[in-house]
C-alpha cells in the first residue's frame, strides 16, 4: 500500500512539472511576452506560417537523411566519409531553416524586444 502511494506521489509530481514545462515552452514559442502590436502579430502570423512550412519539408528531410545514415551502417564497411556528408547536410538545412526564422522575426520586433526574445532562442531551435 505504502508503495502504490509512493509511486502516485511521484507520477503526480512529475505531471505537474511536465504540465509546466510545457505551459512555459507554449506560453514562449506565442511569443506573447514580447507584448507585440497588431501589426506585428500579423507579420508574426505569416512568419511562423512560413516556417511550419519549411518545418513539415524539414521532416521529410530528415527522414530520408535518416534513412540514408541506417543504409550506411548496415553496409559491411563503415564509411565515415559518407555520414559526415549525411550529418552535414543534416545540419545545413537546420542551419537554414533557423537563419531565416530568425532573420524574418528580427525584422519585425523592436531592439527590446530582440532582446526578450533572445532569451528563448532554444525554443526556437529546428530538431
Amino acid at each position: 500500500m505504502k508503495l502504490i502511494i509512493l509511486l502516485l506521489i511521484i507520477s503526480g509530481l512529475l505531471f505537474s512539472s511536465g504540465f509546466e514545462d510545457h505551459n512555459e515552452k507554449h506560453i514562449n514559442k506565442e511569443l506573447s511576452h514580447l507584448n507585440l502590436s497588431q501589426e506585428q502579430n500579423e507579420k508574426i502570423k505569416e512568419i511562423l506560417k512560413e516556417f511550419k512550412r519549411d518545418l513539415k519539408e524539414y521532416r521529410s528531410f530528415k527522414e530520408n537523411i535518416d534513412d540514408g545514415i541506417k543504409k550506411v551502417f548496415i553496409k559491411d564497411s563503415f564509411n565515415k566519409e559518407e555520414l559526415n556528408k549525411l550529418y552535414n547536410e543534416l545540419y545545413e538545412k537546420t542551419k537554414e531553416i533557423e537563419i531565416k526564422l530568425l532573420k524574418n522575426i528580427h525584422t519585425v520586433l523592436s531592439r527590446k524586444q530582440r532582446e526578450e526574445f533572445t532569451h528563448y532562442f532554444d525554443e526556437w531551435k529546428v530538431e
